[in-house]
């Protein structure tokens, strides 16, 4: 820790009434509340899906491969794991 986080921390303390090491700790407490990377998933109780898509009809597995099928080119993830693959030779 600089100089200037520690006078930093200090002051806040004073303000806030309370020790440094506390300051501190709810500082680690909230940054470690925070979501990580883009945007943390949370869990959903299954109760809360059933309650938002409840109502929607059911997937045809079948179909959605086929159409996922029709969007992705094989050719270009295949050439991707060859580059890979020749890269950690």
């Amino acid at each position: 820790m600089s100089d200037e986080q520690a006078a930093a921390l200090r002051r806040r303390a004073d303000a806030e009434h309370t020790s440094m090491q506390q300051v501190a700790l709810v500082a680690i407490d909230e940054y470690l509340a925070q979501p990580t990377g883009q945007g943390r998933r949370r869990s959903v109780p299954v109760d809360e899906l059933f309650e938002a898509f409840g109502d929607l009809p059911p997937m045809d597995a079948d179909r959605f491969r086929s159409d996922q099928a029709e969007h992705i080119d094989g050719s270009v993830h295949f050439d991707a794991y060859l580059r890979a693959v020749e890269g950690s030779e």
